[in-house]
């Protein structure tokens, strides 16, 4: 039986790096670069940049190199502890972001100084100013926030992970465990994950790589993959004598209990 789950396992990571592989190969949606007409007078009309497309991008303060390091590598680390069972958040997420990035195309609030655009020259309003067609590609893959997405697929399992270890959540846990701060301080650090990835998605902001419509998408992706994610691989988070457990494990221990 475990063979059999093993190979049902690899059979379906297989196809969603496939899927992942070919929806990141969907060309980019090529949007008409917006502009705003502006009547000079009865016979003269001049052409803007949108402004909300005008921002000048700012070094990430959370890299994608950083963001996939310690998001996979502090899950891995905490739940290697305690009988690890990789989740599926990211593959799940992974395959929404990608497939929605590259169909919709939206711009970034920065896309003009990420396509290094001409600004010495008078604009139409049709044509094309940019002069960098690698961040032109990346200035149109806005919605949703990817970062966003990733940082709430991971640190949100590890919350639920945390919290069902502590099972802070479980109604057979006695008060008398739960008086003064120490249910406070436990929620705190089974929350600290979630806290992190709040703080990343805020940073795509102020670093003008995203819209606010897109960091919520992207959380909105990032926390229902996680959640999915968690019951599939681990017990309730409300229940005693799951939570924090494997399935696997779980079912194992009801087996033996009903003999």
């Amino acid at each position: 039986m475990a063979d059999e789950d093993g190979d049902d396992v690899d059979d379906c990571t297989l196809v969603m790096f496939a899927l992942a592989l070919f929806f990141t190969s969907i060309p980019v949606q090529q949007r008409p670069i917006p502009s705003i007409e502006v009547q000079i007078n009865s016979t003269r009309t001049v052409w803007s940049r949108d402004p909300t497309l005008n921002a000048k991008v700012h070094a990430e303060q959370v890299t994608t190199e950083a963001l996939v390091f310690w998001g996979m590598a502090l899950p891995v680390a905490v739940n290697l502890l305690m009988n690890y069972v990789f989740p599926r958040a990211w593959r799940v997420r992974l395959l929404l972001t990608e497939f929605t990035k590259n169909l919709t195309g939206r711009f970034r609030p920065s896309f003009h100084d990420m396509c290094k655009w001409q600004y010495d020259i008078v604009w139409d309003g049709i044509a094309n100013l940019c002069t960098d067609p690698a961040g032109e590609k990346e200035g149109r893959k806005s919605f949703p926030s990817g970062h966003a997405s990733f940082a709430w697929s991971t640190m949100l399992v590890l919350t639920l992970y945390l919290l069902g270890r502590s099972r802070l959540n479980c109604k057979n846990r006695s008060e008398s465990a739960l008086r003064g701060g120490r249910k406070m301080l436990k929620l705190v650090l089974c929350f600290l994950p979630s806290f992190v990835a709040a703080w990343v998605a805020i940073t795509r902001s102020i670093d003008n790589w995203h819209h606010y419509s897109d960091i919520l998408a992207g959380s909105i992706i990032g926390a229902l993959s996680a959640c999915v994610a968690y019951s599939y691989n681990y017990g309730s988070v409300f229940s005693w004598d799951s939570a924090g457990l494997p399935r696997q494990a779980w079912h194992r221990r009801r087996q033996l209990a009903n003999r």
